[in-house]
């Protein structure tokens, strides 16, 4: 699949965000290197992340028709072979509103189930980490969500997938004295996610 089509998937509560910022900066960074780009900013798009009895899977119907919503979101993955997740990590996880977005959307007989409609595409994910890395790996939370996003891929059967850790996004953490160099290396790792694409697309 040589679309070069990539579709973000985001979410903060607030438009003005480092979320938002890293997400601005990979968007720039696609574009540069040829992309297509489109998003999914989950806050301002009226996202409603609880499942209801109508979006709830039905193991003995893989064919189940869901709420328009879930269709329309899940068509906008269609034609698109690189999706990249970013959001901040919260209580070690997802923010609620986006697993809502992946109970809901990439639901079954949609990317997992007898068709595994998402399989072929590139899937990196970008977790913003407000403490230091040394204290995330020290208390085995890298190491939790990494195999926790690389069982659901695999789940999937997504091939290509990676999760990166984006550090210290709070800033406050290992003796950081220079906060605008600092935050400049963050953008720079985010925007290595979007270039490292084409290193595997070449590979």
């Amino acid at each position: 699949m040589k679309l070069n089509n990539i579709y973000f998937i985001w979410a903060h509560p607030r438009s003005d965000s480092l979320t938002a910022q890293v997400v601005k900066e990979m968007q720039s960074e696609a574009v540069r290197h040829g992309y297509n780009v489109s998003s999914l900013d989950l806050y301002r798009s009226d996202f409603d992340p609880i499942l209801r009895v109508e979006d709830e899977p039905d193991w003995d119907n893989p064919q189940k028709i869901y709420s328009e919503e879930v269709h329309r979101l899940f068509n906008e993955l269609e034609d698109k072979d690189t999706l990249v997740l970013v959001f901040p990590v919260w209580w070690y996880s997802f923010p609620a509103i986006l697993k809502g977005y992946l109970e809901r959307v990439w639901n079954y007989g949609l990317a997992y189930g007898e068709e595994n409609r998402l399989k072929d595409k590139k899937i990196r994910w970008l977790a913003l980490v407000g403490g230091s890395q040394s204290g995330f790996i020290k208390y085995g939370w890298e190491k939790n969500m990494t195999d926790y996003i690389n069982g659901g891929m695999a789940y999937l059967g997504v091939e290509d997938a990676r999760i990166d850790f984006l550090y210290n996004t709070i800033g406050v953490e290992e003796g950081i004295t220079d906060g605008e160099a600092h935050y400049h290396k963050l953008f720079a790792e985010a925007r290595e996610v979007i270039s490292s694409l084409r290193e595997t697309s070449e590979a």
